[in-house]
């Protein structure tokens, strides 16, 4: 019996080499749960009627070959509907493949269905889909994050041992934190938007919701590099590599007082471990916070210049 539970993509890909169990297998189990807690959970607005095909066809010798991987509702995947949480595109069909879709398929994933967000991605909490809110697996009554909140729900309750979504302002950070799982948000560029459903494109990016850190930094490796459909990416060449001091900037004026103590000691160990990978902590800061909106805070780029100064004196 699969264990979805403790599998990570990591050891899923060593059973699936050793063949301790199959694709089809692995999909199958993700698909049981999908069947026994969705209902309740609402992380998915579609689960693909190919995707016990797609892992018939799964060549497991690939990076994420047989992985079975949801995608947010604003990624595009020929042939499947994209509403991006909106009734505007709800009979929407896309017409080709991101680029995202295709280079999991280049990498063997298995893409089973498709996740809800809030409407356009414009919300922090997955209540504003036009097709009904998620809830958070860790508690019913509470929400996942937003807006890539389905992903998150997806991977948090083990309904797919991996899922893609969009962030803009904190779209995976977020959800990812809400719902106890690992989320990323990588550099601008890094990952192709073509056929992605922009919210704002000059601040969208597509990354990874995994189990471990492990686990998204080979989904991240999967999908990254240049694209000659989005002028935006660029590749490991882009930049020359410089080395960099170290610092980790800490706006502790920002912290509210309504935050629990025990979040402010994990936080606080957190920084401790930083230190002893070699880190400086600094404190910082962000004088024109207070102004912020609840929803998403956008640095400008005259904040963004003080704070590197401040962080590289």
């Amino acid at each position: 019996m699969i264990n979805l539970t403790t599998l990570t993509i990591k050891s899923a890909r060593e059973a699936l080499r050793k063949g301790d169990f199959s694709a089809r297998e692995l999909t199958q189990a993700c698909l049981d749960v999908i069947k026994a807690k969705d209902e309740s959970i609402h992380a998915f607005l579609e689960v693909f009627d190919d995707a016990l095909e797609q892992a018939d066809k799964a060549d497991v010798s690939l990076p994420l070959g047989g992985i079975p991987v949801a995608i947010k509702d604003n990624i595009l995947f020929e042939g499947h509907r994209a509403s991006a949480g909106s009734k505007i595109l709800e009979n929407y069909i896309a017409t080709y493949d991101s680029t995202l879709v295709k280079k999991l398929k280049e990498a063997g994933a298995v893409i089973i269905g498709r996740t809800n967000c809030d409407e356009f991605a414009m919300g922090s909490s997955t209540e504003n889909s036009a097709f009904g809110p998620t809830r958070n697996p860790v508690d019913l009554e509470r929400v996942p994050g937003g807006s890539s909140g389905g992903s998150a729900a997806a991977v948090a309750s083990q309904m797919v041992l991996a899922a893609y979504g969009s962030d803009t302002g904190g779209s995976i950070r977020q959800p990812a934190a809400f719902t106890g799982i690992v989320g990323m948000k990588p550099t601008y560029g890094r990952v192709s938007r073509s056929g992605l459903i922009a919210m704002a494109s000059s601040l969208d990016q597509i990354g990874p919701f995994a189990k471990t850190a492990e686990d998204a930094e080979i989904l991240y490796k999967a999908v990254v590099g240049k694209d000659a459909l989005d002028s935006t990416t660029i590749s490991d060449d882009t930049y020359k590599k410089r080395k960099l001091k170290k610092v980790i900037g800490v706006p502790r004026s920002f912290f509210e007082k309504e935050i629990s103590k025990e979040i402010l000691e994990n936080f606080e160990r957190s920084l401790e471990k930083f230190k002893s990978l070699g880190y400086k902590i600094k404190d910082i800061d962000l004088p024109h916070i207070k102004y912020s909106l609840a929803v998403y805070y956008i640095l400008m780029p005259a904040e963004v210049s003080s704070i590197w100064r401040v962080l590289t004196e």
